[in-house]
């Protein structure tokens, strides 16, 4: 088990992949653009992409990796918390298991 820092930084990571991954594909996905000035034929016969699924599936793993990270965040010690008072802390929750 890795510790919380290590944690957060593979959960930041993994959000930055999301979002790399969910512009990819809404580049991908996007209907070609036409120009006034640029004559160029367009296959008005293209399948029809499923953008509105990608958009929530990307949409439901980024929330839920954000969600992660900032879960990660709230566990990791505050600024006044000292050393010693953290292992006070960690020697009470063993005595209480």
């Amino acid at each position: 088990m890795a510790d919380r820092l290590t944690q957060l930084q593979d959960a930041v990571n993994s959000l930055a992949d999301q979002l790399c991954n969910a512009i990819g594909v809404l580049q991908q996905c996007a209907p070609p653009a036409s120009f006034s000035n640029i004559q160029t034929s367009i296959n008005k016969d293209q399948p029809a992409n499923p953008t509105e699924e990608y958009a929530q599936l990307f949409a439901a793993l980024i929330a839920r990796t954000a969600k992660d990270v900032d879960v990660l965040i709230d566990s990791l010690p505050s600024e006044e918390s000292t050393a010693a008072v953290q292992v006070g802390l960690h020697f009470f929750k063993f005595v209480l298991l």
